[in-house]
């Protein structure tokens, strides 16, 4: 082998060869009580003893010699022991040694236990099993005077609550014992797992665990726990445990043709983060990595049906035979079983050991219900489970022939049907939304002309791209809008909701591709167009909302207020039509006739943008002074990843390394898609405020094109409440647990607000404002981004309201839910239910009593303003601060307050904090 590749083995050894969160034997070596007393007298036991008062159990310790000196039990010591010493441990313990030591006695004592057997029992057993070491032996060396300590590794450990010491001697002779364990608690929460017992390759290797400690139903184990979970990793070389023993379990594919299964069962019910698999890679033997693997979780047991399993493909390696860690997310997944198929990727899988990273989780779960099987016949009785034909004795030939006839012309019928929504399916236009993925755009700029009778908005079906954005629309002229196609249904009837067959709105506001969430007026796009293009001729003049006050539309199509909206439709936020068909508007009286109220700012701040566009060059950042940690999320747009990054110059910190976010273009990208990176990356750098992740550098020397933007010490908001409790005086609290004050989420809901203002100035919209797209740092700095919109940990917080388009509701107002209308004041909705997560601590998931439809029935009470919606609870004793989100959850857009009026009214409420 060239010495070049026996060093990048021996490197990729180091990295892959280490051990991540498993339970390490050579650590867990503690004394567990017997010698200092930590074992109380009331939970040590005997069968019988000679004198309870001067030789009975309590004092069978090591090193300690009262009154008679040890434990003596009542019979002599034989080939076949009955009598014992107990130990009660309370809880499961890992115990990795034993120690024995005979009656010292003051000198009068001559009797010890040359040997000795152990039992053991745990809550999962529920009987007393005899250990063996793993060559099989039973029986365990013990002193040779009475006086000496004899100590004796366990190989493999066992795990027990309660153990038993029965003193043996190949002769019948009088034994006195003092005894100690050695070991740690058991918390990784692991009971037993259950699996195929491992199979044998030729005469010499046998991949068995030989370390289960629970019956075998014929080759399938159940209900034990072995050497899977020990601690102890095998040898890059299966053939080198012949000297230490053999470590590996290993299966043969031409012997199953299936997946291996292995079922985990925890005490409690636990969140899981990740699962590491140490495996064998002696592919030239015919032992390879698994090629994929999947992961599903049960509370019950019973029926893994608890959502979608996590699926894993691992990519093969025929280059280094070293035995690594396989590590699978879980994604926090929740549940107290877990069962893991694994896939042949060679003729030989070999694993030795699996740990899981795992935490308790807390709250109330349910198992999984039964599967209904039963078919339900319209007019039988309740209790009927079959259906019964009556055959009748002689066969009517017209009667059949006319149940043939009427069979074919209903297959006719069915098939036409199919070719009608065929046809139509393939003719239906697609246009572009903040609300719909996939969407097409025409080649060359994103700003359209009207060439001829063609619409604007015609989109063609190629080149799609996945963005929650829009194009600008040219002109104010209703001859752009079209009436919307509104179906009259019960919400419950068909949810998730379609698209309409006709939807040519478009909003004013331009999403960014590639930070999809976010969106922002024409007029940045005219700031930004440094390319040297031509403006649209035409524009609309009001820039306070993200939809232009224009003419009206109709919203319901004339429905009644019995019958919630089913289709999501584009409106102007100037007026709609309600459920009767009368027009009304949508701003309050306040400010009907009035000229609609701008931020005394914003035109400066504007300017100041459009400055900033003109002079801001963003710093070629090298490539190579990147490390690449952990992948963050993943979308049709690109891949976000969290790095670590050396130099970084913009940092007021002289700490010379930082934590980053790099968002990568997507492999292939075409030029236009290159293009708009750029652009989009030239407005995100364009932004300067405190509260806002910002751009740090690009990486554009080579493919693919990446940028470099801010990520803060304690990753995403949400994560990070979830793991702290509230208080005010961390003194009254355990050892370890994290508080946080009440006026501490006070400010970091107002750095939120802050980062807001800023963007609402600028008419920015975010669109998907929530603690999962918030970083938190030291001091509690808090930044606004959107890392956390295609993570994979959030994939419950977005419902598919279309069938493919991936929407967060529980955040989003009505508006913008059944009117696809995006405005600084859906923000501010979407704001109100950020600061209710904030001070619930993220604990629970924003109206967690309903399903993704009943929250869309929810919402469509506002819609038809039927005065039946039912609010988030308040999450705090604060009155005012609910007040607060009460007014951001009004009904009407223009009715709820700005960021700017939200920002100092929560400034006031926390004066004086500075954060320690």
């Amino acid at each position: 082998m060239p010495p070049w590749r026996w060093l990048i083995g021996l490197v990729l050894g180091s990295l892959m060869g280490g051990k991540c969160g498993a339970v390490d034997p050579s650590q867990c070596i503690a004394p567990l009580g017997m010698e200092n007393g930590a074992i109380k007298d009331s939970d040590i036991t005997a069968s019988s003893s000679f004198d309870s008062g001067n030789v009975g159990p309590q004092h069978g310790r090591v090193r300690t010699d009262k009154n008679g000196g040890a434990w003596c039990p009542l019979k002599q010591a034989t080939t076949e022991p009955e009598e014992w010493i107990q130990i009660d441990l309370k809880t499961v313990h890992m115990i990795t040694a034993t120690e024995t030591q005979g009656r010292f006695g003051n000198g009068q004592g001559i009797e010890y236990a040359e040997a000795y057997m152990i039992e053991y029992w745990r809550p999962r057993l529920q009987k007393w099993i005899r250990y063996h070491n793993a060559k099989g032996e039973e029986v365990i060396e013990g002193n040779v005077n009475p006086y000496l300590e004899n100590k004796r590794q366990l190989d493999p450990p066992l795990w027990a609550s309660k153990i038993r010491f029965y003193p043996y001697s190949y002769h019948q002779r009088t034994v006195c014992m003092r005894v100690e364990l050695y070991g740690c608690r058991w918390t990784d929460g692991i009971v037993s797992y259950s699996m195929l017992q491992g199979d044998k390759r030729g005469n010499n290797w046998e991949f068995f665990d030989n370390g289960y400690d629970s019956v075998s139903d014929g080759p399938e184990l159940k209900h034990g726990l072995g050497q899977l979970i020990d601690g102890k990793v095998g040898h890059d070389d299966f053939k080198t445990d012949i000297y230490d023993g053999q470590t590996w379990v290993g299966w043969r594919n031409d012997s199953r043709h299936k997946p291996i299964e292995i079922k985990f069962e925890f005490e409690k019910v636990r969140e899981f983060s990740a699962v590491h698999i140490y495996c064998n890679n002696q592919f030239t033997k015919d032992v390879q990595v698994f090629s994929g693997a999947k992961v599903w979780f049960s509370i019950g047991g019973k029926r893994f049906n608890r959502g979608e399993p996590i699926s894993y493909e691992y990519v093969e390696d025929r280059i280094f035979e070293i035995a690594r860690n396989v590590t699978i997310k879980l994604y926090h997944r929740v549940g107290k079983f877990v069962k893991i198929q694994l896939y042949f990727a060679s003729k030989w899988i070999l694993i030795s050991e699996v740990t899981f990273e795992s935490v308790v989780a807390h709250g109330n779960f349910s198992t999984e219900p039964e599967p209904t099987t039963t078919p339900h016949v319209r007019g039988a009785p309740e209790h009927e489970h079959k259906m019964e034909i009556p055959v009748p004795n002689d066969v009517n030939e017209s009667a059949v022939i006319a149940l043939v006839l009427v069979g074919v012309v209903a297959i006719l019928v069915l098939v036409g049907g199919i070719v009608v929504l065929i046809y139509k399916f393939k003719n239906r236009k697609y246009f572009s939304s903040p609300n719909t993925s996939n969407l097409g755009f025409p080649n060359g700029s994103l700003a359209h002309t009207v060439q001829g009778n063609e619409s604007v908005y015609s989109v063609p079906e190629k080149d799609h791209i996945e963005a929650y954005g829009v194009t600008d629309i040219n002109s104010c002229s209703d001859d752009y809008y079209r009436k919307s196609h509104s179906v009259k249904s019960s919400l419950r009837s068909t949810l998730p909701l379609p698209h309409p067959e006709e939807n040519t709105y478009q909003e004013p506001y331009q999403a960014m591709r590639f930070a999809p969430y976010y969106s922002y007026s024409p007029i940045v796009m005219e700031m930004s167009d440094y390319s040297g293009r031509a403006s649209p001729k035409k524009s609309c003049d009001n820039y306070d909302y993200a939809v232009p006050e224009g003419n009206t539309l109709s919203l319901l199509g004339g429905c009644d207020q019995s019958t919630l909206p089913l289709t999501r439709t584009r409106v102007n936020s100037g007026s709609t039509r309600n459920c009767g068909g009368q027009r009304v508007s949508l701003r309050s009286t306040r400010s009907e006739g009035a000229e609609p109220r701008k931020s005394p700012t914003q035109q400066e701040a504007l300017a100041i943008l459009k400055k900033r566009l003109e002079q801001t060059t963003i710093k070629e950042f090298p490539r190579h002074r990147l490390r690449m940690l952990s992948k963050l999320s993943e979308g049709a747009f690109g891949t976000v990843y969290i790095a670590e990054a050396d130099g970084i110059s913009d940092y007021s910190s002289t700490l010379d390394t930082r934590l980053v976010a790099i968002k990568f273009l997507g492999d292939g990208a075409s030029d236009k898609e290159k293009k708009d990176f750029y652009r989009d990356v030239r407005i995100l750098a364009a932004l300067d405020d405190d509260n806002i992740a910002r751009v740090l550098g690009i990486c554009s020397q080579e493919e693919p094109l990446c940028v470099v933007m801010e990520y803060l010490e304690h990753g995403d908001l949400c994560q990070f409440l979830k793991i702290h409790v509230a208080g005010d005086n961390n003194a009254t609290l355990p050892y370890g647990v994290k508080s946080l004050s009440y006026n501490c989420l006070l400010y970091i809901a107002t750095q939120i607000a802050s980062g807001m203002r800023y963007l609402e100035t600028l008419n920015f919209v975010h669109r998907d404002l929530a603690t999962r797209n918030c970083l938190i740092g030291k001091a509690y700095q808090v930044k606004i981004c959107d890392y956390g919109t295609y993570n994979e940990l959030y994939v419950n917080d977005y419902y598919k309201v279309d069938g493919n388009t991936p929407l967060p509701i529980r955040w989003m107002s009505w508006e913008a839910v059944y009117q696809m209308k995006y405005t600084t004041k859906s923000d501010v909705w979407a704001f109100a239910v950020t600061l209710w997560e904030i001070l619930s601590l993220c604990r629970r998931q924003p109206y967690d009593c309903m399903s993704d439809p009943e929250v869309m029935e929810n919402l469509a009470r506002l819609h038809c303003d039927d005065n039946q919606y039912k609010y988030l609870s308040r999450p705090s004793n604060n009155k005012d601060i609910y007040d607060l989100m009460l007014e951001c959850w009004r009904r009407a857009d223009t009715d709820r307050p700005t960021f700017r009026e939200i920002h100092m009214f929560l400034q006031r409420k926390n004066l004086g904090y500075a954060p320690v």
